[in-house]
Order: structure tokens, then sequence, then C-alpha cells
């Protein structure tokens, strides 16, 4: 019987325990935690800034590679010497040197350089060896006295200059060199008279016609000096669009001795970059460094 009791008793609780009225809240389930990779790991700053930093135009730059002929040299070496590499273009140009040692063309360009650099003696060495090696070359005389304009020698360069138009008459860089030589020297009539021929040439630059205005506002020839620089201004000289408007009106620059005073006169200079009053003293041009605008074709 005891047995029987003790069996209902343990029935009983349980079931009592069950329909106990208190809510039983059921505990939540636990949260899985998903670690999220940092963001440095991912995209480090240092790859994103290696990126930014390659420009195309670096890319772009000319490499020098050994040469496979003398052609191949002398093209490089121009190629870097527009580049602005001067070092790799003298290493092409000496190359082509060792590769044709009778040629002019490699010591023009090394003489360009020279000039470039306004080292003198190494352009004019460079520019007689080219002398040496082509004595037909109107280029090379050409050159020759761009190197004599780098020291002043402008006897030298006028001699050069001059050789160079009678190997070539249509050498228009060796026309425009020789007016500058003669503007130089004063002699205005030989300089305008250089500076008519390049003009008269189809390869003439605007900045020529500036300069034969130049000229022959020295001499007084005012309507003339007016026509040349209205038609630089036409190619795109500035200096000789602000020439022709300066003499607007101006019916001669005839000068006018005052006592105990320099005499004035007006000028232009080879390509200014100020425009001078009417009764500017006059100015020296500009010496070697803007004779030659562009580089003249190879040989």
């Amino acid at each position: 019987m005891k047995s029987l009791r003790r069996i209902v008793f343990l029935v009983i609780v349980p079931l009592a325990a069950c329909n106990d009225s208190t809510p039983v809240t059921p505990k939540p389930a636990p949260i899985a935690v998903v670690e999220t990779p940092k963001a440095v790991e991912v995209a480090p700053v240092a790859s994103v800034r290696s990126v930014e930093l390659a420009k195309p135009v670096e890319l772009a730059k000319p490499i020098a590679v050994a040469p496979k002929s003398f052609d191949d040299a002398m093209a490089q070496g121009k190629t870097l010497a527009t580049a602005g590499d001067r070092d790799g273009a003298k290493l092409m140009f000496d190359t082509a040197a060792k590769l044709a040692p009778k040629s002019a063309a490699p010591h023009v360009e090394l003489a360009r350089l020279a000039i470039a650099a306004k080292e003198k003696a190494v352009a004019i060495n460079e520019a007689q060896k080219a002398v040496n090696r082509a004595p037909e070359s109107s280029q090379a005389y050409n050159t020759l006295g761009r190197a004599e304009l780098l020291r002043f020698g402008y006897d030298k360069a006028e001699v050069a200059f001059r050789q160079a138009t009678e190997l070539d008459a249509k050498n228009v860089w060796a026309w425009n060199n020789l007016g500058l030589v003669m503007l130089e020297q004063k002699k205005f009539q030989d300089a305008a008279d250089a500076f008519a021929t390049a003009t008269a040439l189809p390869t003439a630059e605007g900045y020529m016609f500036n300069n034969l205005g130049t000229a022959l506002e020295q001499l007084d020839q005012l309507d003339d000096a007016r026509v040349a620089f209205e038609a630089g201004g036409k190619l795109g000289s500035k200096e000789a669009a602000a020439s022709r408007k300066r003499l607007e009106g101006v019916k001669t620059i005839a000068i006018a001795t005052v006592p105990n005073k320099t005499p004035m006169a007006a000028t232009r200079t080879y390509e200014p970059t100020d425009e001078a009053p009417v009764d500017a003293a006059p100015a020296a041009p500009a010496p070697a460094p803007t004779v030659e605008a562009k580089p003249v074709d190879s040989l």
C-alpha cells in the first residue's frame, strides 16, 4: 500500500509542476557571430596610390634602346631630344657618329643640343665637324653660324650664314639668321634685304615678317613696315600684330637730336615679349637662343 502511495505522489508532483500558472520565458537561441573582413585587408591604401601614380604621360616617355643602325640611332636621338632627354639624345647621336664617321648629321644635332644648353665651345666644335664632313651642306653652315652667335661672333656668323644661303637659296632659316646678324650690327638695309628674301619663301613664318618690319621701321619706311607687321600678325605672330597696332597713325620715327640727350628712335627686337613705346631707346635684338624657332630638316 505504501508503495502505491509513493507512485501516486510522484505522478501528481510533475503534473502540478506542469500546471504552474507562472509563465516560463524560453531562452533565446544563441546568436551566430560573423566576423566582417577589415577594409584595409581587402583594398590596402598603398595599392590604390600606386595605381594613381601610374600616369599615361610617364608610360609614353620614350626609352633609349640599343640602336640597330645609324638611321635608328639618329631617329632615337631626335625623339629623345624632342622629349627633353638631352643625355639620352646625346648618347644616340654619339653612337650614330661612331657608326658613320663621315656623316655630318650627328654633329649637326650635337651642335644643336649644345646651342640649346649654351655650351659655346662644344657647339662650335661640333658645328665645325659638320662643316668639315659636309662642306656642301647649307644646314651645316647655318648651324655653325648659330654657334658663333652664342659668343657674339657676328663677323664669323655672317660668313657662315652667307655661305649657307649660297649653298641653298631656299634655306629660309639662314636668310632670317643673316638678317638678325645685320640687325645686331645696325646694318638695317642689309637686314631688310635678308628678311625680305626670307619672307618671300613659302616656308616663311610669322616672326620673320616681324623681323622684316623691324628693319623697315628702323629705315623709317613705315608703310612697308606696317605691311610686314600685318602679314606677320596674320601668320600668328603676336609681336607683329602688336607692332602693327603701335604704328597706327605714326608718320615717321626720324631721330630728333635733343641737346644733352641721347637720340631716341623706335625699334622692335626679334619676337619681343613687351611692347616698346614709339620713342624707346634702341635695344639690341636677342642673341643666339632665339635665332632659330625650329630646327631645320635633317640631312
